[in-house]
């Protein structure tokens, strides 16, 4: 339930905000976890894939909130069934956030369980677990370009695909859970209305 509320929440704001646009702006999401270490992205990844796009994608339109499922063939699994290898596998993403630049990533994802698509993985962190892998084999992390939050991910950007393999199989096996943010109950009420509130007020622009 935990991904569907906070994916529905994300997109319904970034929507009413006018966030589904060729723009993409991080700063919008706020994250239930801010991963500090690429040991705590690896405890809650499922499935840790290095991934090519196949060239298919859908978008969903559920609950006035726009999502995007896309299609990436799986060519190593670091972690998780390594059945996955030469299979596809369907990315649910908000709409906004689904930007996909390069033909081959590295992606810490987990199984999502919810109304919007079946047999869909999602993004660990939103975006945190999104990697694009450059004509040279090497990582690249941007999301700090389009007002994300940047950490563990300093020790992999820049580096060969050989030694980001080596560093994430360690983390793999010194995994630990993150801190999780804390949120009062009144705090997730006063985003739920602020996100519906946005929402309203863009519909109304709409209709004028």
């Amino acid at each position: 339930m935990k991904i569907i509320i906070v994916l529905l929440i994300f997109a319904l704001a970034l929507t009413a905000c006018g966030g589904a646009g060729k723009h993409v702006n991080y700063s919008n999401a706020a994250l239930q976890t801010h991963y500090q270490a690429l040991e705590e992205i690896s405890y809650d990844a499922e499935v840790i894939v290095e991934a090519e796009l196949t060239g298919k994608s859908k978008d969903i339109a559920y609950q006035n909130a726009s999502f995007k499922v896309t299609e990436f063939l799986v060519n190593k699994v670091l972690k998780g069934d390594q059945q996955l290898v030469s299979n596809t596998i369907q990315v649910l993403e908000i709409g906004s956030f689904s930007r996909n630049e390069s033909k081959n990533n590295l992606l810490f994802l987990e199984k999502y369980v919810g109304p919007v698509t079946s047999s869909a993985y999602v993004v660990a962190g939103v975006y945190q677990g999104k990697f694009t892998i450059d004509k040279d084999n090497k990582l690249i992390y941007d999301a700090e370009k389009h007002g994300g939050m940047k950490s563990f991910q300093t020790e992999l950007a820049g580096l060969d695909m050989k030694s980001v393999e080596a560093k994430v199989q360690q983390a793999i096996t010194n995994a630990r859970p993150p801190k999780k943010l804390q949120m009062s109950e009144e705090q997730r009420k006063k985003n739920e209305e602020e996100s519906i509130k946005l929402l309203e007020q863009d519909r109304s622009l709409n209709k004028q």
